[in-house]
């Protein structure tokens, strides 16, 4: 008898569609349902973008606060997995586009790395350090000029590593589409540095004229 309950228990547990319907009628409980079936998922797209689980966990709930207010709409094309993605990339890019940076990059963001000890001089150089740092602050600057489009698959595929093919599922294109996105953005980003660094050369020229 026992077994006969937990096995019409099993049986009546709503599917991930009935959350789905129900949710978009409503129903709160159902969306939260869903939210518990996405959202470790959900949370390690935001904090492998963000590279901080502050700043994951609110773009977590933002995402899923958009995502309620647009359940409504969305009209199941995509797997719901990939337009909560979908979601979460968005919300994860404004993060980044808001966050100020110095004339040298901010060291808490995500696409500046760590500078690396040198090992011959047996710690971190610190003029190499800024440099470096100084480098990275001019591609993420670079990054952030880029088109919507173009930035959301440089941070997924260069920044993230995540493959072309669940990139293309997510943002719902082809992976040629993806492959080309990366072609122009690297070749934008390289007009980007290279005009970055004439401006730089032009004012050390105009530095060293003031000085003599």
């Amino acid at each position: 008898m026992g077994w006969r309950t937990v096995r019409t228990e099993r049986m009546s547990e709503p599917t991930e569609a009935e959350l789905l319907e129900a949710a978009q009628g409503g129903d709160r409980r159902a969306f939260s349902r869903l939210v518990r079936l996405h959202q470790r998922r959900v949370y390690a797209c935001a904090v492998s973008m963000l590279g901080d689980g502050g700043d994951a966990d609110d773009a977590v709930q933002e995402t899923f606060m958009r995502a309620w207010r647009a359940i409504a709409r969305f009209d199941g094309r995509s797997q719901l997995s990939t337009w909560l993605y979908r979601v979460c990339v968005n919300v994860c890019l404004n993060h980044i586009r808001k966050r100020k940076r110095h004339d040298a990059a901010d060291i808490a963001d995500p696409r500046v790395p760590e500078p690396k000890a040198d090992p011959t001089q047996g710690g971190t150089d610190p003029r190499r350090a800024l440099e470096a740092r100084q480098l990275q602050g001019r591609i993420a600057d670079a990054v952030d000029g880029l088109s919507e489009s173009l930035r959301t698959t440089v941070i997924m595929v260069l920044v993230d590593g995540m493959p072309q093919k669940e990139v293309a599922e997510i943002l719902g294109c082809s992976e040629g589409t993806i492959a080309w996105r990366i072609h122009e953005a690297r070749r934008r980003l390289r007009l980007a540095l290279a005009e970055t660094q004439d401006d730089d050369g032009e004012e050390d020229a105009s530095a060293g004229r003031r000085a003599s």
